[in-house]
């Protein structure tokens, strides 16, 4: 099966990002509030499947994890969510994704699509918190208010009217080919997702596998 879009989106993103920098902030119009030296630093202003900490002491589900976060400074961060499908991201789909959390495990965790925690959708009650990510084991950044959805220009524009999702005023969308183009376009493009996927596949898939498997045994045993 051929590799698709959606299964590389966040690690083009994060790769774009990471190498237009402040002018990725300025495509996203976030410049303004970012630290410059951050933005012309050397170290990733982009990092992908970002962990949340626990919020108002109620922890996550372990596959809560933001697809990007985009540094502003050190311990400052903007979410982002990635879909780049061409199909399946309706109003009534993405209105199942914006219900509310829950609480389940009795009441200790946060049950929740990612857009819904993004948009502090959170359960009656629940007192109000930071929330933050993990981005190193000893590392936490704060994420703002202010998020992102990155989607194809055709399905934002088929959120237009009355087909727009019922995202609040902190939601913020961006043209996944707006990105593109700011990055260089067509031939760029192409050179970055050749050398995205310019691996050993046989070593990366295979021996790793093997390798990792009398771990796992020894680990069971």
């Amino acid at each position: 099966m051929a590799v698709s879009l959606t299964h590389l989106g966040e690690a083009l993103v994060a790769r774009m990002a990471n190498a237009l920098r402040a002018d990725f902030l300025d495509l996203c119009g976030l410049l303004g509030g970012a630290d410059l030296d951050v933005a012309a630093g050397a170290g990733p202003i982009a990092h992908v499947e970002v962990p949340l900490l626990p919020y108002s002491g109620k922890g996550f589900d372990g596959l809560s994890r933001v697809d990007l976060v985009v540094l502003l400074d050190r311990e400052l961060g903007v979410p982002f969510e990635i879909k780049l499908g061409n199909t399946g991201l309706n109003k009534s789909r993405v209105a199942r994704w914006l219900d509310r959390c829950e609480l389940s495990h009795g009441d200790t965790r946060i049950k929740g699509n990612m857009m819904s925690i993004l948009e502090r959708n959170f359960p009656d009650g629940l007192p109000r918190d930071d929330l933050k990510v993990r981005l190193e084991p000893d590392r936490y950044v704060k994420l703002t208010e202010k998020w992102f959805v990155i989607a194809r220009k055709n399905v934002l524009d088929g959120w237009s009217g009355t087909a727009r999702p019922a995202f609040s005023s902190r939601a913020r969308l961006l043209d996944f080919e707006s990105v593109v183009d700011r990055f260089g376009g067509k031939e760029r493009f192409n050179d970055m997702v050749q050398d995205l996927l310019s691996f050993d596949y046989y070593d990366e898939w295979i021996n790793a596998a093997c390798r990792q498997r009398p771990a796992r045994l020894n680990a069971a045993s």
